[in-house]
C-alpha cells in the first residue's frame, strides 16, 4: 500500500487544479487554430477571466460527489448536467438530446453522435477522478468511463481513462514514460489512442524535435475537427515528454501545437501541477492567477478560491474507499469522515449491438418517403484534338460518358412542390439526424433523390435547421425553398445552417439530395431559436 501525507496530497491537488486553470487560460485565446502558434510565451496572451468547460463540469462532478458520496453512477452525473449545465455544444448537445429522449449512458454518447463522439469534451474532465482515486489508477479509470460515456465513445473514453490513470499515479511517480505506461494499461492496446501515445514516446526517445513529432501525429492521426481526441492527446503527450516537468515549458509546447489548445494546455499542465505540487511551481507561475477560478455554469461553490477547491477535493477523496493508499497525518476535522461500506468498484455497462438496437427502439423514428433515384446519361463532346478511342468512322460518345451518369441541382426531376402525387420508392425510418439513405438505395453512381416528411408543431415558430451534407441539396418547407447549396463537401453535421419558419399545424419538408461521388451522407436537425447562434442553442427533442 502506498502512503501519502495529507498536506502533501493537498499541495499536489492544489497544484493540479491551479495548473488546470492556468493551462486553460493560456490556450483559450487561440482555441481552434489548426497551425503552429507563433508565440514566445503563453503569458503574452493568457486570459484567466474566461470560464472554461474543462473546469466547469468537474466542479459539477465534485458537487455530485459531495451530495451523493463515492458510489455514484452515470445517471447521477447526467441528471446534474441537465439541471445545472447549459452547454449545448457539439457532443454535449447530442448527449442532452439523447438523454432527454430516454437514451441512457453509455449509449447517450454513441447515438446520433458519429462525428463528435471522439472529441476532447470528456478527456478534459479527467482530473477529478485522478484526484479522488489517488494512487488507484484502476478506480480512476472506472470513474472516467462512467463520466466519458455520457457524451463520448471509443478513443475519447480511452483518453479520459488514460489521463485519469496517469493523474492518479502522478502523486507518486514523476517519470513521464512510466506514467504513460501505467495509463496505457487501462485502454485497449490496439486503439488509435494507444498507438498514438506509443508513437510519440518512441519518437521522443529517438531525440526527434517536437515539431517533427507534431507533424507525424497529424500525418498518422489527423482529423479535420480541431477537437478530435487522438491528435490532441498526441499533443498532450508531446508537451509532457518535451516539457520535462517544467510547467512553463509544458504549457508553451502544448500551446504552440495549436488545435484544441485550451484543452491540451490544461490537461498537460495539470499532470505537471500534480507532480510538482503548488509550492514547487515557483513564484513567477503562482502569481499569474490570484487564487480564483471563473465558473460558466450554475454551480455554486462556497468560494471561487482554487486553494479551497483543492481542500474540498481532498475531503471528497477521503470519502472514497481506496485500498491502494493510506493517508497520513490527516487533520482532526477530517477524522470523522466515514467511507461508505461494501464498495467494491462499479459494474460498468459496455456498448453492444443489441444494446444499441434496444436504445434506439426507445425513439420514435422520423419517416422519410423517398422518390427516385433519378439520373441521366452524362453528355460531353468528343475532344477532336486527340485520336478517337473508337476507331475510324465511329460516332460513339466519349469513354467517360459511357461509365458516368449526371445529375444537377437546377433540374427538377419531378414536381418538387407536389411530390405527394407520386408513389414513393420506399420509406426510410431515421433514428438519428443522419438519414440512412444508402441502406435503401442500391443504385450506384450519380443520382438525385427526393425525401419527404411532415412536421407538426403546436404554434408558429422559428427554428434553426443544421445540415450535414456531402453533395448538393435543397430544402423546401411547404413548397418554398429554405436553403440550397450546390457543393461537394466532407460530411460533418455542421456544414450548413439556416432559419426556418414553421406554421402551426403540419409542415411539409422536402429534401432534394444529389450524389455525384461514391457516397451520399445527409443529416438534418432542428435547434431552438431565441436570437442566439445555433451553436449556443439546444436541439429540439420533440421534432425531427
Amino acid at each position: 500500500m502506498k502512503t501519502i501525507k495529507y498536506n502533501d496530497f493537498l499541495d499536489k491537488v492544489h497544484g493540479g487544479w491551479y495548473a488546470k486553470c492556468l493551462g486553460g487560460a493560456a490556450g483559450a485565446p487561440v482555441e481552434g487554430i489548426k497551425k503552429i502558434i507563433d508565440i514566445n510565451d503563453f503569458t503574452e496572451i493568457y486570459n484567466p477571466d474566461l470560464p472554461n468547460d474543462d473546469l466547469d463540469i468537474q466542479l459539477l462532478w465534485l458537487e455530485v460527489l459531495e451530495t451523493k458520496g463515492a458510489h455514484i453512477n452515470s445517471c447521477d452525473l447526467a441528471d446534474a448536467w441537465l439541471e445545472k449545465c447549459w452547454y449545448p455544444f457539439s457532443e454535449y448537445g447530442y448527449f442532452v438530446k439523447n438523454y432527454k429522449r430516454g437514451i441512457k449512458p453509455p449509449y447517450s454518447g454513441v447515438i446520433n453522435n458519429s462525428f463528435f463522439k471522439e472529441g476532447m469534451g470528456c478527456p478534459i474532465r479527467s482530473e477529478i477522478w485522478g484526484f479522488i482515486s489517488v494512487g488507484n489508477p484502476a478506480l480512476a479509470a472506472q470513474y472516467a468511463y462512467m463520466d466519458a460515456t455520457l457524451d463520448h465513445a471509443d478513443n475519447s473514453v480511452y483518453a479520459e481513462q488514460f489521463l485519469a490513470a496517469v493523474e492518479s499515479m502522478a502523486f507518486f511517480e514523476n517519470d513521464m514514460e512510466k506514467l504513460f505506461k501505467i495509463g496505457l494499461e487501462y485502454i485497449p492496446n490496439s486503439c488509435k489512442l494507444a498507438k498514438c501515445i506509443s508513437m510519440v514516446t518512441e519518437l521522443y526517445k529517438n531525440n526527434n524535435d517536437w515539431r517533427i513529432v507534431r507533424e507525424t501525429v497529424l500525418r498518422h492521426f489527423g482529423h479535420p475537427d480541431f477537437s478530435n481526441v487522438t491528435q490532441n492527446l498526441g499533443f498532450v503527450a508531446i508537451a509532457l515528454l518535451y516539457g520535462k516537468n517544467d510547467i512553463r515549458r509544458t504549457i508553451n509546447i502544448a500551446l504552440k501545437c495549436g488545435y484544441d489548445a485550451d484543452c491540451t494546455c490544461a490537461s498537460a499542465a495539470s499532470v505537471v501541477g500534480i507532480i510538482q505540487g503548488y509550492t514547487a511551481l515557483g513564484e513567477d507561475i503562482c502569481e499569474l492567477i490570484n487564487d480564483y477560478f471563473v465558473v460558466g455554469i450554475d454551480v455554486q461553490r462556497p468560494s471561487n478560491s482554487i486553494k479551497e477547491l483543492a481542500s474540498d477535493t481532498c475531503a471528497a477523496a477521503l470519502r472514497v474507499p481506496n485500498d491502494e493508499v493510506l493517508f497520513l497525518d490527516v487533520p482532526s476535522e477530517f477524522e470523522q469522515i466515514q467511507k461508505p461500506t461494501e464498495f467494491k468498484g462499479f459494474e460498468l455497462e459496455q456498448v453492444t449491438e443489441d444494446g444499441l438496437r434496444r436504445e434506439k427502439e426507445k425513439l420514435k423514428p422520423i419517416c422519410w418517403e423517398v422518390y427516385g433515384p433519378f439520373f441521366e446519361p452524362l453528355e460531353k463532346e468528343t475532344d477532336t484534338n486527340y485520336p478517337s478511342p473508337h476507331g475510324e468512322g465511329c460516332t460513339l460518345p466519349p469513354l467517360e460518358c459511357m461509365v458516368n451518369n449526371a445529375v444537377c441541382l437546377e433540374k427538377e426531376y419531378i414536381d418538387e412542390r407536389g411530390v405527394e402525387k407520386l408513389e414513393p420508392f420506399c420509406v426510410i425510418e431515421a433514428y438519428e439526424d443522419l438519414i440512412p439513405l444508402e441502406d435503401s438505395i442500391q443504385t450506384e453512381g450519380q443520382m438525385c433523390c427526393y425525401l419527404k416528411t411532415d412536421i407538426t408543431v403546436e404554434a408558429d415558430m422559428t427554428a434553426w435547421i443544421v445540415i450535414g451534407n456531402t453533395d448538393g441539396f435543397k430544402v423546401l418547407n411547404n413548397g418554398e425553398v429554405v436553403i440550397a447549396r450546390d457543393e461537394i463537401r466532407y460530411w460533418t453535421p455542421y456544414n450548413n445552417f439556416e432559419l426556418i419558419n414553421l406554421k402551426k399545424g403540419t409542415n411539409r419538408i422536402v429534401l432534394k439530395l444529389l450524389r455525384r461521388t461514391e457516397r451520399l451522407k445527409f443529416s438534418i436537425g432542428f435547434r431552438m431559436y431565441d436570437g442566439s447562434h445555433w451553436h449556443r442553442s439546444h436541439w429540439h427533442i420533440d421534432m425531427p
